[in-house]
C-alpha cells in the first residue's frame, strides 16, 4: 500500500474537482449502475458501483453475513435506510436474495409509529435475525411488545466505525449478537465478528494498520479509489477462534 492513503475529505474534494465520481473510473464495458451516498451537505460523498463491482459487494455480503449466521431459508429483518444510503436495505436485500434468505425491510425507525409498525411486521413474519443500527435501536427496542419470541435467534449490529454503544436488548431476547463492519467508501461488507467479538476482515479487502489507523483497500475492484485511511483506531490481533488474524477497533 502507498505511504499516504486517502482519507474521506480527500475523496470529497476529489469529487468536487472531477464530478460526479472523482478518481473512481469505470471502464466503458462496465459503467456505474447504482449510486449511494454518505454524509450530507458539503460533506456529502457520492458512491457508485458498476455491475461487476456490485457483484463483488454482494459476494462479500454472502461471505460476511453467512459467517454472521444468515442461512438459506432464514428470515432476516432490518431497520436500515434504503437505496440512497450505504450500506442500506437495498444492498442487504441483494445479499439475502443471493443467500436464499427471506429479506424483510422493516423501515427506518424515526418515529414511535415506525417502531410499532416494524415490530408488527417482524412478529408477523417471525424474523429469526434482525440487522440493526445502534443509533436507532433504542427507539425500536422501547416499542417492543413484551412477548416471548422463540424464533428470534440473533442480532447483527451494523458498525460504521463511529463507536455507537449498543443499547440493552429486550428481556425477551436470548440469542447471539454479532457485528457487521461497513466502510462503504471501500467495501460495504468489510468484516464480521466471531463469537469472541473480533472482526475478521473479508477476503476481498486488504488491511493494514498505519499510524494506529485501519487502512483498507478493495482487492480487484475497478472503481476502487485506492488505499483508504478509515481514521478508525485499530490494531491487528491473532484471534483464538481459529479464524485467522482479526481487526480490533480501539477507538
Amino acid at each position: 500500500m502507498p505511504a499516504a492513503p486517502l482519507r474521506r475529505p480527500d475523496l470529497v474534494a476529489d469529487q468536487g474537482n472531477a464530478p460526479p465520481f472523482g478518481r473512481r473510473r469505470f471502464p466503458g464495458d462496465d459503467p456505474p449502475v447504482r449510486v449511494g451516498t454518505t454524509g450530507t451537505g458539503a460533506d456529502l460523498l457520492l458512491l457508485a458501483w458498476s455491475a461487476r463491482d456490485l457483484a463483488r459487494e454482494v459476494a462479500a455480503g454472502v461471505r460476511v453475513l453467512g459467517r454472521l449466521g444468515v442461512r438459506a431459508g432464514g428470515r432476516v429483518g432490518n431497520t436500515l435506510p434504503g437505496a440512497l444510503a450505504t450500506p442500506g436495505a437495498l444492498l442487504l436485500g441483494d445479499v439475502n436474495e443471493a443467500i436464499g434468505a427471506l429479506d424483510v425491510p422493516l423501515g427506518v425507525i424515526d418515529t414511535d409509529a415506525a417502531a410499532r409498525a416494524a415490530w408488527d411486521l417482524a412478529d408477523r413474519v417471525q424474523c429469526e435475525v434482525l440487522v440493526l443500527d445502534p443509533a436507532t435501536a433504542p427507539a425500536f427496542f422501547q416499542a417492543a411488545p413484551g412477548v416471548a419470541r422463540s424464533w428470534w435467534r440473533g442480532i447483527v449490529w451494523l458498525e460504521r466505525g463511529t463507536g455507537h454503544t449498543r443499547p440493552p436488548t429486550p428481556r425477551e431476547f436470548e440469542g447471539w449478537q454479532r457485528t457487521w463492519l461497513a466502510v462503504p467508501e471501500v467495501a460495504s461488507f468489510t468484516a464480521g465478528s466471531c463469537e469472541r467479538g473480533a472482526l475478521h476482515v473479508d477476503a476481498g479487502v486488504a488491511v493494514e494498520v498505519v499510524n494506529g489507523h485501519a487502512v483498507l483497500e478493495t482487492r480487484g475492484a475497478a472503481a476502487a479509489p485506492g488505499p483508504f485511511d478509515t481514521e478508525m483506531a485499530a490494531r491487528l490481533v491473532d484471534c483464538a477462534c481459529g479464524g485467522g488474524p482479526a481487526l480490533e477497533l480501539t477507538w
